[in-house]
């Protein structure tokens, strides 16, 4: 599995030009103006790590992976450890990048944006939970399901919006303000568990 996540690693080296230039982008837009950029760090990452599955795609990679011991667990393992470890380093980067620019702009509130980073993890660890099953079932051809399925999204958020009136109790509200990062994580662990389960067995019943 190791060889499997160092493989990972050598394709993702290739875009790592522009994995910088996002890092100087978010970097400079944020001294400039006032609005938090950290989730572009976030998302160009998990896209970056999604690039994988077209490399893969392309160079036949998965007919070698399964004539390997174990071949297909491990490369869904390999999979998600290399994008949760990556995104998690991500946002690492966006704290110190949101530190370092707090000390020089004082209308950007450090424990704010700390608050907001930490919705932007959760909401990659659901995308990656909602969308690596779909990328071992359908391989890059999943993007356009991908896509469909993020306008459906949009879609239904905006009626809920404009019909529904959803109103939520102050004392959970509360609770939602003093738990959340706990309720993200045990939820973040909750959902990439099962995603990883429902991957595993998508992918161990293809044939290459």
């Amino acid at each position: 599995m190791l060889g499997m996540i160092k493989k990972d690693l050598f394709m993702i080296r290739n875009n790592l030009k522009n994995l910088l230039f996002v890092i100087f982008i978010y970097f400079f837009y944020t001294m400039m103006f006032d609005n938090d950029m950290s989730f572009i760090l976030l998302f160009m990452t998990l896209m970056i790590c999604i690039s994988t599955f077209s490399h893969d795609d392309y160079n036949n990679w998965h007919a070698f992976a399964a004539a390997l011991p174990q071949g297909k667990i491990n490369n869904v393992k390999s999979k998600y450890i290399t994008t949760i470890t990556l995104i998690v380093l991500a946002t690492i980067i966006s704290i110190i990048f949101t530190f370092i620019i707090s000390n020089f702009k004082t209308t950007i509130i450090f424990s704010d944006v700390i608050s907001s980073i930490s919705s932007y993890l959760f909401a990659m660890f659901i995308l990656v939970s909602i969308l690596f099953p779909l990328l071992f079932k359908f391989g890059a051809d999943a993007r356009i399901i991908m896509l469909i399925l993020g306008m459906g999204i949009v879609v239904v958020i905006l009626l809920l919006k404009k019909f529904v009136n959803i109103s939520i109790p102050t004392n959970i509200i509360t609770f939602l303000d003093s738990y959340h990062l706990i309720i993200f994580l045990i939820l973040s662990i909750i959902f990439i568990g099962v995603s990883y389960l429902i991957s595993k067995k998508i992918y161990l019943k293809k044939e290459f």
